[in-house]
């Protein structure tokens, strides 16, 4: 299922994910340069989403998680225009990032 607009994003966030273990990958790719591609892996469960503007006329989605060494905290820039901005299948939950990708698997 793709999702297409930002209220249904964090919706979805909201009723699907919050509280829930997690398996959480998280890949960066600074200035968007895929050499410098970086890419953190972590259990948690989120405990607070939310989605704001910024001042380069994108969105900024925030994600807090818990996990076992404490709390982690995600911030990735998502595009203002409303298309492709996630992916749901049985087993992940794919978010497309500016220069990043978020992936959620229960």
């Amino acid at each position: 299922m793709e999702i297409q607009n930002h209220a249904e994003l964090l919706a979805l966030l909201e009723s699907d994910f919050i509280n829930k273990p997690l398996t959480v990958t998280y890949t960066d790719w600074e200035g968007g340069d895929l050499e410098d591609e970086q890419v953190t892996t972590f259990q948690g469960t989120i405990v607070e989403v939310s989605i704001s503007d910024n001042e380069f006329e994108e969105k900024d989605l925030s994600l807090r998680f818990q996990t076992d060494e404490g709390e982690v905290e995600i911030l990735m820039e998502i595009p203002a225009e409303e298309s492709d901005l996630a992916n749901q299948d049985e087993d992940s939950f794919r978010i497309f990032g500016t220069e990043a990708e978020l992936i959620l698997a229960k």
